[in-house]
């Protein structure tokens, strides 16, 4: 039965779908179950998404760091790993994206915007560093690493930023223009929301094989698979 799934195409349209489903109904028991309309939701939602352009261009733009967190918690798990470090990766993704924003702020915007995402995906690589070498060498079970991990992500963070990044009134600087996916264009098509070029990220991601190691010996390639497996987490600022 297994070995049926696992080679039917329609499998990897079903499992989603089976996801998404159960998703809705347990929000609807929840619903219900404290005395709200699950239908009347649901249709707001539709409708919001779907029919007003504004909630639209909000919709995609909260949605592409949840689309890049779940595609690099997905190439680790098809790896044979299982990872819970997503916090980490994007605190130290976003924070060395911000300060290489703030810090190179006079380049021009063809340097500058491409410095601070590879700077961001790095900072996101290389966080995943130590527990992949923690997993390869010592065999620490990667929950455990990644777990503390986020932990010292989120106090190194706010430390940096409190010492290093903060101006008067307790605010970072602006992030500089030339730094900035923020798009005029897109904000007129939906009628002012944040929408920003930033949804361009998602298609690398999703075209990228990322099953194809699933083969290799573990213990030679964890370091560099979780190391790339945080990579797409580090853009997401």
């Amino acid at each position: 039965m297994n070995q049926f799934f696992s080679h039917n195409r329609w499998f990897s349209i079903l499992v989603p779908v089976t996801a998404v489903v159960l998703g809705l109904l347990s929000g609807a028991v929840i619903m219900l179950a404290t005395g709200y309309n699950p239908i009347l939701a649901y249709q707001s939602i539709v409708q919001s998404i779907f029919l007003q352009p504004y909630y639209g261009g909000e919709t995609i733009r909260a949605m592409i760091p949840l689309v890049l967190s779940g595609l690099a918690f997905a190439f680790a798990f098809r790896t044979g790993l299982f990872n819970i470090g997503v916090e980490g990766q994007m605190l130290a993704g976003w924070f060395v994206s911000v300060a290489a924003a703030i810090g190179f702020g006079g380049m021009p915007k063809v340097v500058l915007l491409p410095l601070s995402i590879i700077a961001g995906a790095a900072a996101g690589g290389i966080w995943g560093l130590l527990p992949g070498f923690l997993k390869a060498k010592f065999k620490v079970h990667e929950v455990i690493s990644t777990i503390m991990m986020n932990y010292i992500a989120l106090y190194t963070t706010n430390y940096l930023i409190k010492h290093f990044l903060y101006t008067e009134g307790e605010r970072t600087p602006t992030i500089p223009k030339t730094a900035s996916l923020a798009s005029p264009t897109l904000a007129d098509l939906t009628q002012g929301s944040r929408l920003h070029w930033g949804f361009l990220l998602l298609l690398p991601p999703l075209q990228s094989p990322c099953g194809s190691f699933c083969g290799k010996r573990r213990e030679a390639l964890s370091c560099g698979r979780w190391a790339t497996a945080r990579m797409p987490r580090g853009t997401r600022g």
